[in-house]
């Protein structure tokens, strides 16, 4: 991984909404190239699929399991770190607290789930995504996988439930990924579709740690860039 951590940049500002997509794209990708090596080498951040090789036979589209209420609650929480205004900020911490979350000397609490409801995020994820598939079917990709990133670490349950939340839910549906990836906080699970094969990694804190931070500063770096007009980023529109 290209380490970023002698460039004078410094993330001053929380990560917009559209930013934040770009970001989670370019983390599942700095994720992928960590936990199978030179496997994902010459692959990059691209639109639709989201990640894809230099030959375009195979991608990855990338989504984020969050809960409706609680992508409504970090938006709001973004816009109140950025407001200056006192009157503004108690508006924003109003509509946090109306969506359930908690806003208290700028620390952010989010409502608790069960299992249920953390299954159900996990597989609404899988459904935004699955409408795209036949398309880049149609675009000629031999191989279409999903990375589906969770902000956090999930509930632990054993690696067969995780299995038959996948299957659950591809069931479903006709086309099917070929492979399922689940990223958290200091871990990954793959799901091979079609061998119905599953298995976890690990990754250590600090390398987790180390992954999040140069993923964001790469972000930093694109910003800069796209606004002195020096290139046509990738990861910018």
């Amino acid at each position: 991984m290209e380490d970023l951590t002698s460039d004078q940049v410094w993330c001053k500002k929380p990560l917009t909404s559209r930013f934040r997509k770009k970001y989670v794209e370019l983390l599942a990708l700095n994720i992928l190239q960590y936990c199978y090596k030179d496997t994902y080498d010459g692959f990059d951040v691209y639109d639709a699929p989201d990640i894809r090789d230099e030959n375009k036979l195979a991608g990855i589209e990338v989504t984020e399991a969050i809960d409706e209420k609680d992508a409504q609650i970090a938006a709001e929480f973004v816009k109140y770190r950025l407001d200056s205004k006192a009157e503004m900020k108690e508006q924003r911490k109003k509509r946090i607290e109306n969506n359930g979350g908690r806003l208290e000397e700028s620390i952010l609490t989010y409502p608790e789930i069960d299992g249920d409801k953390e299954k159900q995020i996990i597989q609404n994820a899988i459904k935004k995504k699955m409408e795209k598939l036949k398309s880049y079917k149609n675009q000629g990709f031999k191989s279409m996988g999903l990375f589906i990133y969770y902000d956090g670490l999930p509930i632990p349950r054993r690696l067969d439930e995780f299995r038959e939340c996948f299957k659950e839910t591809l069931n479903e549906y006709d086309d099917k990924y070929d492979t399922i990836y689940l990223g958290y906080s200091c871990g990954l699970i793959e799901y091979e579709v079609f061998s119905n094969n599953i298995k976890v990694m690990s990754i250590e804190r600090d390398i987790y740690n180390r992954i999040l931070y140069e993923t964001r500063l790469k972000m930093e770096s694109k910003s800069i860039l796209a606004v002195e007009g020096r290139r046509n980023p990738v990861f910018y529109y």
